[in-house]
């Protein structure tokens, strides 16, 4: 995509590293045009009223520019406080941010995604943090991304899943009937799914959506570990 005239957007920062000497070279996620790269001159400058503002989780509205996919802010408005994301909440933050920088395209325009971004970090500044919210992010995502999970379908029989049956999950296909005795990792009782189906994500349908997530996020991933996964499971 294409854009020469200064646009505003709602943006959120995922990722950023130096560029030059006093500047800033940040990976965004906008509400208006998705995941895109953006210059940001002179915020490491001393003199830059925006010294240490630019961080994760910090609402902003950002006027840029530029033809090519690397973008140049203009002006930058904090439009709402940044959000008091702590501990391992933080984690949680980091992971689902890394997330977003590894598997969203260029321009991909995701506006329902960006408000579900920002309802997980309400939830995240919370003194405690239920992990189902989580669940319902990653699934947003897959769905958003032409991915979504139906728990309580046949995607080979086109029947409704059994709760008395067992099912296999596919990446990328969903569930099935067909039992491969040397993948059982992956077969998974029809009653759990139907609960998944119905909003319940806590007991053994959370340990099971968990696994089913991470399934499906895998392809998109690709072999590059996600270093904020690491730093969570070894904390």
């Amino acid at each position: 995509m294409m854009m020469s005239e200064p646009v505003t957007h709602h943006v959120y920062i995922l990722h950023s590293r130096n560029y030059r000497e006093t500047s800033l070279l940040a990976d965004i996620f906008s509400k208006e045009e998705g995941r895109y790269s953006l210059v940001i001159r002179g915020a490491k400058s001393r003199k830059s009223r925006y010294q240490g503002l630019i961080q994760p989780f910090s609402p902003m509205l950002v006027t840029s520019y530029g033809k090519g996919e690397l973008k140049t802010a203009g002006a930058i408005d904090f439009t709402h406080r940044s959000w008091r994301i702590k501990g391992e909440h933080l984690l949680i933050g980091l992971y689902v941010n890394e997330l977003l920088y590894r598997v969203l395209g260029k321009f991909d325009q995701l506006p329902d995604l960006y408000c579900d971004y920002e309802k997980l970090l309400a939830e995240l500044e919370k003194d405690v943090f239920e992990t189902p919210f989580l669940r319902e992010f990653e699934l947003s995502l897959l769905a958003n991304l032409g991915y979504g999970i139906t728990f309580d379908f046949d995607v080979r029989t086109q029947k409704n899943i059994r709760p008395d049956a067992q099912y296999r999950f596919v990446a990328e296909e969903g569930f099935h009937s067909f039992v491969d005795q040397v993948d059982l990792e992956n077969t998974f009782p029809g009653e759990h799914l139907l609960a998944i189906a119905s909003g319940e994500y806590s007991g053994d349908a959370g340990k099971i959506l968990k696994r089913v997530v991470r399934k499906s996020l895998q392809p998109l991933l690709g072999e590059k570990p996600l270093k904020s996964r690491s730093l969570f499971e070894g904390r």
